[in-house]
C-alpha cells in the first residue's frame, strides 16, 4: 500500500497578515472615491433642483409677464392686490418666494392650504409652511429634515413657527457699504448714501425683486422707505438674463456656520415661506465671523452664498441655466453677476 503525502499548504499568518494589509490599502483607496462618487450625485441633484426652480421662474412669468416677487409685504394703507393680500389695519402682512413657485413645482396641494390674506406665520397657514419640498432641498446640507421654530436651535421658548425649509434663496442685492471708503470691495452702487434711509431701496440691486412695503432699518414702517411693485420681465434685465443671477444657495439655515463650523446661533430666513429668506450680501471674514469682508461665498451662511460642496455653489441664472460658482469668486464680480440693470461687463463662464 502506498500514501501520497500532500504537498498543499496554508497561508501562513505573515501571509495572512500581509494580504489583509493589501486589501485595507485597497479599501482606503476605493473609500474617497466612493465618497467623491456620492458627493458628484448630490451635486448633481441639488443642480437638478435649481434647474427645478428656473423652470419654475419661467413658467410663472409666462402666466403672470413677471418673474415671482423675492417677498410681499403689506402694511396699513399699502395693499398687495397682485396677490390678494389686503391692507392689514396694524402690522404687516407678509410673504416669502417659495410660496409662488409651488403651483409650478407640482407642489399645489400645498400650495391650497395657504391663504395670501393671513400672514405666512398665521395658524391657519402652519400646514402649508410645515410641508417639506423635496425640490428645496440640497442634499449634500447635513440634517435634510430641518425646520425653523423662530427661534436659535436647542431653545425652550415656545415655537414662533415651525417651517420647513430651504436651502436655495435669491440673493438680489449687495450691502450698499461695500462700495464706500473705507472698505471699497466694488463699485458704489449709485444713489446709495449711507445713514440716507430713503436710499436704502437702492441696494436692491438684483432681477428677482420685492412687491411690498418694507420699513428702513433706521425709521419705522410709516412712511416706508420701499414701497414698489417693480415687475422684472425677461427684457427688463439689461445686463442680460444669462448673466444675471436669479436663485442661489444659501444651505443650512437655521443652523448658523462659520465655513463649516456649527455654531449654537440661529441663521434667519430658513423657511421656503419666510420672507426674510431673499437677502442682500454682505461678504465676511474668511473664519466667518465678521461681516463685511472679501468673503461673499461659503464663509458664512447667514444670508450669505453657501454650500456644502467643495469649491463652490449651485447657482440658476434669469435665462434657467445652471452654474457651479466658484467660491474665490470675487466681490465686485458677484455684485456684477446679481446686479440687474448696472451695466457691467461680465462673462459668468469665464
Amino acid at each position: 500500500m502506498f500514501f501520497r503525502i500532500s504537498t498543499r499548504r496554508g497561508f501562513t499568518l505573515v501571509e495572512l497578515l500581509v494580504v489583509i494589509a493589501i486589501i485595507g490599502i485597497l479599501v482606503g483607496l476605493l473609500l474617497p472615491a466612493v465618497q467623491a462618487a456620492r458627493e458628484a450625485a448630490r451635486r448633481m441633484q441639488c443642480s437638478n433642483n435649481l434647474k427645478q426652480i428656473g423652470l419654475s421662474l419661467h413658467n410663472f412669468e409666462s402666466a403672470y409677464r413677471y418673474f415671482p416677487p423675492a417677498r410681499v409685504d403689506a402694511a396699513p394703507g399699502f395693499p398687495v392686490t397682485e396677490f390678494g393680500v389686503p391692507a392689514p389695519a396694524t402690522g404687516s402682512i407678509q410673504h416669502g418666494p417659495g410660496i409662488f413657485l409651488l403651483p409650478y413645482m407640482e407642489q399645489t396641494a400645498v400650495y391650497s392650504l395657504y391663504d395670501f390674506t393671513l400672514n405666512w406665520s398665521h395658524a391657519t397657514n402652519a400646514r402649508a409652511i410645515a410641508a417639506q419640498i423635496p425640490s428645496f432641498v440640497c442634499p449634500s446640507t447635513p440634517e435634510s429634515a430641518r425646520f425653523d421654530t423662530g427661534n436659535a436651535p436647542g431653545s425652550t421658548a415656545a415655537n414662533r413657527w415651525l417651517a420647513a425649509v430651504s436651502d436655495y434663496s435669491i440673493a438680489n442685492g449687495m450691502n450698499g457699504q461695500l462700495g464706500l471708503p473705507p472698505l471699497n470691495r466694488m463699485p458704489p452702487i449709485p444713489g446709495f448714501v449711507m445713514g440716507t434711509p430713503s436710499t436704502d431701496h437702492t441696494q436692491y440691486i438684483g432681477a428677482i425683486l420685492p412687491m411690498s412695503t418694507i420699513s428702513s432699518f433706521t425709521t419705522g414702517m410709516s412712511p416706508p422707505f420701499y414701497n414698489a411693485r417693480t415687475k422684472s420681465r425677461m427684457g427688463s434685465i439689461t445686463d442680460g438674463t444669462s448673466n444675471t443671477l436669479a436663485w442661489v444657495e444659501d444651505a443650512g439655515r437655521p443652523f448658523l456656520y462659520w465655513g463649516r463650523s456649527r455654531q449654537t446661533t440661529r441663521a434667519s430666513g430658513a423657511g421656503w415661506a419666510d420672507p426674510d429668506s431673499e437677502f442682500w450680501v454682505d461678504g465676511f471674514t474668511t473664519d466667518g465671523r465678521t461681516s463685511l469682508g472679501p468673503c461673499p461665498m461659503n464663509c458664512n451662511n447667514n444670508n450669505e452664498l453657501y454650500s456644502f460642496h467643495t469649491g463652490g455653489c449651485n447657482v440658476v441664472r434669469c435665462d434657467g441655466s445652471v452654474q457651479f460658482l466658484s467660491q474665490n469668486i470675487s466681490v465686485p464680480v458677484l455684485a456684477a453677476a446679481i446686479s440687474a440693470k448696472m451695466g457691467e461687463v461680465l462673462q459668468l463662464d469665464e
